[in-house]
C-alpha cells in the first residue's frame, strides 16, 4: 500500500497565531481547546489536507522548497489576493498578466510562501 498525506507542516514562532491567519484562509474554524502559547496547533479542513503547525526555535530563512497552493472557490484569483492580503499576507511575487493568466505568491504573517491560482471558473 502507498504512503498518504497526513498533514502539510508549517514551522513557525506562534503556532496558534499563524493556525488563526491559515484558519481564515482556508475557512475552518480552530478547535477550541487549542490556545496560545501552544507548541502545536492542528486544523483539519474538511475538504482538504489537514494542517499542522508547530513551535520552533529558529527563523526561516530561506524560500520553502515546498509550498501550498491555493485555488479559490467562490472568488476570483484577484479577489482571493486581496481577500488573503487583508488578513495579513503580503506579497512576494506577482506572476499575473495583464491578460488574467499567471499566480501570485504571497508570504504568511511567518513568511512561508504560497501561491494563489485561478479560480476553476477563470480557467
Amino acid at each position: 500500500m502507498a504512503s498518504f498525506i497526513r498533514n502539510v507542516s508549517f514551522d513557525c514562532s506562534d503556532p496558534y497565531a499563524l493556525a488563526r491567519f491559515w484558519s481564515e484562509v482556508v475557512g475552518t474554524p480552530l478547535d477550541p481547546d487549542f490556545v496560545p502559547g501552544d507548541a502545536e496547533v492542528v486544523l483539519e479542513p474538511a475538504d482538504g489536507p489537514r494542517l499542522f503547525f508547530q513551535a520552533v526555535p529558529e527563523h526561516k530563512t530561506v524560500k520553502n522548497r515546498v509550498h501550498v497552493c491555493l485555488q479559490p472557490g467562490d472568488r476570483d484569483r484577484d479577489a482571493e489576493v486581496d481577500r488573503l492580503l487583508a488578513l495579513g499576507a503580503t506579497i512576494s511575487d506577482d506572476h499575473r498578466t495583464p491578460g488574467g493568466d499567471g499566480w501570485a505568491v504571497l508570504l504568511d504573517p511567518a513568511g512561508n510562501e504560497f501561491c494563489v491560482t485561478r479560480s476553476a471558473a477563470e480557467r
